[in-house]
């Protein structure tokens, strides 16, 4: 345990490694558009696949599909 009126030392911050993101609100001012980007992006390509399932399923509905002659030698 330490004494209660021991000198208070502060700890050195090692620097980053890349000058540009020296300053920890430049780093997240570069972090931001591309996590707003991969948001966007994710949303769009979920709404696409929606209408794209929703497409499909009225291609295939039934009504739509020509009604299959089950005797082909029986005259219409």
């Amino acid at each position: 345990m330490q004494p209660f009126r021991e000198k208070y030392t502060p700890k050195t911050v090692t620097p980053l490694p890349l000058p540009l993101v020296s300053n920890p609100q430049i780093a997240l001012a570069l972090a931001t558009l591309p996590f707003l980007a991969f948001l966007i992006m994710g949303r769009t390509l979920t709404y696409w696949l929606m209408q794209f399932g929703m497409a499909s399923e009225e291609i295939f509905r039934g009504i739509q599909l020509p009604v299959l002659d089950a005797d082909p030698h029986r005259p219409l």
